[in-house]
């Protein structure tokens, strides 16, 4: 899935989802930031309230002027309450000395238009402090377009990574991503889960949910493919009947071999009336019979319960997926699906206690 795609989506997401605004706008995109800043400069070049006609009436007038100044004073306070509430939202964080300094030039404004009513300040400082404020081209500052840039790939290669993934299992040719039940998606996902922990600016309930969604899915895939894997359930089984197979697992059929050796040399020996030696054979044989009959019997149980583990955590991860379980709620539920941490690891309840004490 190409960045730029991968960005369409994230921006698709943010549309539905505006908790997403805050990591776009620390990233230096926030058009909405940029329409108030409009919105403003319109506001302040509005024509103020007219001066009212003065009747001679010294009480009537002074009534009338006292409030064509307050209406004179709202007029303008309206757009710096706007301006105010632009610099108190998500942006740069490096952008935050500006900050400081258009909310000491609305200050200065308003203390100025209390002082002198009915005079019109100029409040081009104010507009070009906001423009700057915006545009990132504050010469006091000097802002790195790099910084920007970065934080944008990040945006892609961090937030953007389950997108990624769930684009990729739908697409039966993209390879890009290794299967979710190997080892190398295991690591991939545990750097990428490394990198979106120590990028502060970047947690996101949502983005979070999508992680362990992926981690769910994961585990899901690593469990049913356990529970198909004989070689694995037995690695699991603490006593096994002593054969080649415990000695040299990577040979294949070596137990079949095994016993058909153990029969011949029972059956030469009867045949050649050894009995010293055809009956330990044969009583071997049967022993390991019963072993390998009884080790089956325990591979199947076991594979049973790896399946009943399986259906519960598939369980799990539907009811999370639509929203019936929270964050903080599904993280007990992992310990007791995963009691030896085989398939979360501390990565996955690190995530999960980021949003512990949020709202």
């Amino acid at each position: 899935m190409a960045d730029w795609s991968i960005w369409k989506t994230l921006e698709d997401w943010r549309s539905k989802r505006h908790e997403l605004d805050p990591i776009f706008a620390r990233a230096g995109v926030a058009p909405e930031l940029e329409s108030l800043a409009n919105r403003i400069a319109t506001d302040l070049r509005r024509v103020p309230p007219t001066k009212p006609l003065l009747s001679g009436d010294t009480d009537r007038d002074d009534k009338e002027m006292a409030a064509y100044f307050e209406a004179y004073f709202i007029h303008f306070d309206e757009a710096l309450y706007k301006a105010e509430n632009l610099v108190r939202m998500p942006w740069v964080p490096e952008a935050a000395p500006t900050g400081r300094a258009v909310l000491a030039e609305i200050e200065r404004l308003r203390k100025e238009m209390r002082t002198h009513p009915g005079t019109h300040p100029p409040f081009e400082p104010l507009d070009q402090l906001i423009q700057q404020y915006i545009r990132l081209d504050d010469p006091d500052l000097n802002i790195p377009a790099e910084l920007m840039n970065a934080r944008r790939q990040m945006l892609v290669d961090v937030a953007g990574y389950p997108l990624n993934v769930q684009h990729s299992i739908k697409d039966p040719y993209d390879n890009s991503i290794p299967p979710l039940a190997s080892d190398e998606f295991r690591v991939q996902l545990h750097e990428k889960m490394q990198q979106y922990l120590e990028q502060d600016w970047l947690h996101c309930r949502l983005i979070t949910q999508w992680y362990i969604s992926l981690a769910l899915d994961a585990a899901l895939a690593r469990k049913k493919r356990d529970a198909a894997d004989d070689e694995r359930i037995r690695a699991m089984l603490s006593r096994r009947w002593p054969t080649l197979s415990v000695l040299m697992p990577t040979v294949e059929h070596i137990d079949q071999v095994w016993y058909l050796l153990l029969a011949m040399g029972a059956i030469a020996s009867l045949l050649l009336e050894i009995w010293w030696l055809a009956v330990p054979l044969i009583l071997w044989l049967n022993l390991s019979v019963g072993g390998h009959r009884r080790e089956r019997k325990e591979l199947e149980a076991r594979r049973a319960q790896l399946a009943s583990r399986a259906q519960s955590l598939k369980t799990v991860r539907d009811r999370f997926a639509h929203n019936q379980l929270t964050l903080e709620r599904i993280a007990p539920l992992l310990r007791q699906l995963d009691e030896k941490g085989e398939y979360f690891d501390e990565h996955v309840f690190a995530l999960l206690g980021l949003h512990q004490f949020s709202s």
